[in-house]
């Protein structure tokens, strides 16, 4: 690997932005391609980003053959993220589960009480409105909401925003 393709990889994982390195298996030519640059000597034709998007979506690296080329595709896409509504009791056992199981966790509660570095060691805890939170972190199609005061005042401005968005799991 080039020691710019290198550098741009290490960058993007650090920054926890999705990346995708092609590898030509005959050649070794190699391309990384970010979300808003490619860098590399191996060409990106409509068919490699047509296999480079499943590869992408499916979040699997795999060979794919492209007319007569086979191509390794490496998909380094950023962690799954929790946002969690609430530092509840419910709250602290479920963040270190996420956590061990890879997700990057967001615990959201504007109770300062609750909301604290002491009972959610390790994690992102915010302390703004729900609403104002998720409309900061916008949820995309990697991440997951979830909602435990049984509070409407706070549960439910979440919801709201969170259906709005493209998280691939929202739960109450």
């Amino acid at each position: 690997m080039k020691q710019p393709i290198l550098e741009a990889l290490i960058g993007a994982r650090a920054a926890k932005r999705r990346a995708a390195l092609l590898t030509d298996i005959a050649s070794g030519e190699q391309t990384l391609v970010l979300d808003d640059r490619v860098e590399g000597e191996l060409a990106l034709t409509e068919d490699l980003r047509a296999a480079l998007d499943a590869a992408r979506s499916a979040d699997r690296n795999g060979i794919v053959t492209v007319g007569s080329r086979q191509v390794f595709v490496q998909v380094f896409n950023p962690p799954l993220r929790l946002i969690v509504v609430g530092a509840v009791h419910i709250a602290q056992s479920l963040v270190p589960m996420a956590g061990l199981a890879g997700y990057d966790v967001t615990v959201v509660d504007p109770r300062r009480a609750f909301a604290t570095d002491e009972r959610f060691p390790s994690v992102v805890v915010s302390q703004d409105w729900p609403d104002e939170a998720l409309e900061g972190l916008r949820p995309d199609s990697r991440t997951a909401v979830v909602t435990l005061t049984h509070d409407p005042k706070l549960d439910d401005p979440a919801l709201d925003a969170a259906l709005r968005s493209e998280a691939f799991y929202i739960a109450a």
